[in-house]
């Protein structure tokens, strides 16, 4: 791959990269408009990405359509990533002081040995791994879509509590997004037919 495509949707990890990021995006603007929720996982997939949420209501599309205008607001924000490093004692601490028993499992369930890592983003917290892009305003503001929420157990296991998933996809422009939409929406005509 040449120099010039490692930050385009070209590159397969620039892409992953991006999307896990509007992942923490997402998490960040559920977080400020709904603090009682709680969070799951976030991760990129091979369309998109997702974030897994136990919330006391369901989400509706005004919901979604709250959430994508503070996403938006969060992209224009710029705020960088930073990300640091906790033992185990301390990033358990750090997840029940900020009331997230699902990071708290996470973290409990890490080998002995598991480096745990957060990343911060303005007033935002989460438990990841990563890798992140350098600030939210590398996402396009308006080159993304939250597109579906639907239940989802946790950990994939229907013994455990039903979450909800809010599943998203974005582009580095606009029109790439316009035309992705477009798409989709001729497949499912055609599915229908």
């Amino acid at each position: 791959m040449s120099e010039e495509n490692i930050y385009t949707f070209e590159n397969k990890d620039y892409r992953k990269t991006y999307w896990h990021t509007c992942s923490h995006v997402l998490a960040q603007a559920v977080k400020r408009l709904y603090p009682e929720v709680k969070l799951a996982i976030g991760p990129s997939i091979d369309n998109g990405f997702y974030y897994d949420f136990d919330a006391p209501f369901n989400f509706t599309q005004e919901h979604m359509d709250a959430l994508e205008a503070e996403m938006r607001k969060i992209c224009k924000e710029k705020i960088k990533l930073e990300r640091f490093e906790l033992p185990r004692e301390e990033a358990v601490k750090l997840m029940e002081e900020k009331d997230e028993p699902y990071k708290v499992e996470l973290i409990n369930d890490l080998p002995e040995d598991a480096v745990i890592s957060f990343y911060t983003q303005g007033d935002f917290t989460d438990l990841c791994a990563g890798p992140h892009l350098d600030h939210t305003g590398r996402i396009k503001h308006n080159g993304f879509k939250l597109t579906k929420s639907c239940g989802a157990y946790w950990r994939g296991d229907s013994k455990r509590k039903m979450l909800q998933r809010i599943y998203g996809i974005a582009f580095p422009s606009k029109d790439e997004l316009d035309e992705y939409l477009k798409k989709q929406e001729e497949a499912l005509k055609r599915d229908h037919n």
